[in-house]
């Protein structure tokens, strides 16, 4: 057992992907330069964050100029409005082109990679989900109805959550959120409540929530997301030092 243990840590370490892994998207085969239609939105598609948005960068872009592995990945550029208070973005799923309100599980960690360049503030992510019930295959179109939960956030400024911290520049990081023991705090919507609750054992990934450290940090931002996958247990746990979690559907504040 110890030795698959230390393989699968420098498996993971090296950027492999565990073989029971439920990949959701590698931003592989889409047209470069296609915006805001691959799972994401643009960054001022949302309404909850729009007007905190300058004009301009507005990207959510299948992209060439990075890739955690493959030649694509997803860039994404906005540049906060100066003097705002508790601004963030809400990079949705909401019915995108392709891979829309994508369905993941309301048990088992979700697995992406971050890359920011430097020049980029530091900024903290946080994962949105929508309490839909869904009842399809990991990956499908899960819908839009049902309350929307922070995942990785113990706390919100405001409307914004203050999720995980992402700091490393020039390098590729990889970012897990687990339902089932990262803090959960409620976004919004009926039954939004910091309980994340499921009939079904799975949920959709309504959005990325990104929030500046500072009301004056305003950017620009740029970063860029790679394979987004669904990681069963144990494997995301024990290489991250999460610890063991029981299957929940419901996770108190």
């Amino acid at each position: 057992m110890r030795r698959c243990y230390v393989w699968l840590v420098a498996a993971f370490a090296l950027g492999a992907m565990p073989a029971s892994a439920q990949l959701l998207t590698g931003f592989e085969g889409y047209t470069l330069g296609a915006n805001g239609t691959v799972m994401f939105r643009d960054p001022r598609f949302s309404g909850s964050t729009s007007g905190f948005l300058e004009t301009s960068p507005n990207l959510a872009q299948i992209s060439n100029e990075q890739a955690q592995s493959g030649t694509q990945s997803l860039k994404v550029s906005f540049q906060f409005k100066a003097n705002q208070t508790n601004p963030w973005v809400r990079l949705t799923t909401f019915n995108a082109a392709t891979l829309p309100n994508p369905i993941i599980s309301a048990t088992a960690p979700l697995s992406l990679w971050v890359y920011v360049p430097a020049g980029t503030p530091d900024f903290r992510l946080t994962l949105g989900v929508r309490e839909s019930n869904p009842t399809g295959n990991i990956g499908e179109n899960g819908g839009t109805s049902g309350g929307i939960e922070f995942i990785g956030a113990p706390s919100k400024s405001g409307s914004a959550p203050l999720g995980k911290l992402i700091t490393a520049k020039n390098q590729w990081v990889n970012v897990v959120f687990d339902p089932v023991n990262d803090p959960i705090v409620a976004f919004t919507g009926a039954g939004a409540n910091g309980v994340l609750e499921s009939t079904t054992g799975k949920v959709v990934l309504e959005c990325l929530a990104i929030t500046p450290l500072s009301n004056a940090a305003v950017g620009p931002y740029t970063f860029y997301l790679d394979n987004l996958a669904v990681v069963p247990e144990p494997a995301t746990l024990g290489i991250l030092g999460l610890g063991v979690a029981g299957l929940l559907l419901r996770r108190r504040r």
